[in-house]
């Protein structure tokens, strides 16, 4: 089997058509069929069905489909390198929405700054369509919060983020030192999708106590909870970093929970069989020195989040 067979395979599954799929190359219709039968015959399966005039790839097809895009994208990058040793291509970096949101604008920025000649193309969406953009080779890597669930993922914990309860000022509990998590369970809770590793990780802690999440609201839309919280609609968990300039107004105020702690690990996250480029290189050396660990730390982070604003003291009861 060759590179040209499996490029033809993978022009056939996404156009569903033996004709497309030779104009797009620029090879004959027969040229197109043989190479498939040779693909079929080698791996002693059927790759396709034809239904309803149009080619459906078939469970072994999409198996198929996930190796032969994956090095495809692996030798085309391989040969762009080797062609050109003093190529820089574009660093596809995704991430999940909290990290995201809060926290990849500012490594990227400073990421250019240290290395202006690394262009860089980011993709912000849930945990699990990134998963699958690097299982396919659509990004390079991400930074993804809670635990990925492919073998096919190297992760490395590269800084944490914290969780806070909040609710609007006139909430019931709002002017309460703290509170015992049997009573926080009861209340309306509002936060992130079931879907979602925040959700996820979130869910495991608290069946650890016992409990099981009982939400109000669910969103990807962390704005969406927050607004929520702030109608008075129930207790938003929220990153601590997008509660800061609420809080400090004034428009939320945080309920501390006794002996409950909501810290999650945020990773680097690669294929495994992803060939390290000097731009991925460049990318992890940077975010994983001690400086930039230091300054994406929760706290930290959180303290130079919130310099620009007025300095009073954040609105808790803690």
């Amino acid at each position: 089997m060759t590179i040209r067979h499996f490029r033809i395979f993978i022009a056939v599954a996404s156009s569903e058509s033996i004709t497309q799929a030779a104009r797009q190359l620029y090879i004959s219709q027969p040229t197109v069929s043989v190479a498939i039968k040779e693909l079929e015959d080698h791996y002693g399966t059927r790759f396709f069905e034809r239904l309803n005039q149009r080619l459906k790839i078939t469970e072994a097809g999409q198996s198929l489909l996930n190796y032969a895009t994956h090095f495809i994208s692996l030798f085309d990058d391989m040969e762009k390198i080797f062609q050109n040793p003093d190529f820089h291509g574009t660093l596809r970096i995704g991430s999940g929405i909290t990290a995201g949101s809060y926290y990849l604008p500012k490594i990227i920025q400073r990421f250019q700054e240290s290395c202006p000649e690394v262009k860089t193309q980011i993709r912000i969406d849930t945990a699990g369509t990134i998963e699958k953009e690097l299982l396919s080779n659509n990004l390079d890597l991400a930074l993804i919060e809670g635990s990925v669930h492919s073998s096919f993922l190297k992760t490395f914990p590269v800084f944490h983020t914290r969780y806070i309860a909040v609710c609007a000022p006139e909430h019931k509990l709002a002017s309460a030192d703290t509170i015992p998590l049997e009573e926080f369970v009861k209340e309306p809770l509002l936060f992130r999708s079931r879907n979602s590793n925040a959700f996820e990780f979130f869910s495991t802690l608290l069946s650890g106590y016992g409990y099981q999440v009982k939400t109000a609201w669910e969103s990807t839309s962390l704005e969406a909870l927050l607004q929520a919280a702030k109608c008075n609609l129930g207790i938003a968990i929220l990153p601590e970093i997008m509660a800061v300039e609420e809080l400090r107004s004034r428009r939320l105020t945080q309920i501390r929970i006794q002996n409950f702690d909501i810290t999650s690990t945020i990773s680097l996250t690669y294929h495994q069989n992803k060939y390290l480029s000097n731009d991925m290189q460049q990318f992890i050396c940077f975010l994983t020195a001690p400086a930039t660990e230091e300054t994406l730390s929760s706290e930290s982070f959180v303290q130079n989040f919130s310099q620009s604003a007025d300095s009073g003291k954040i609105h808790s009861r803690i």
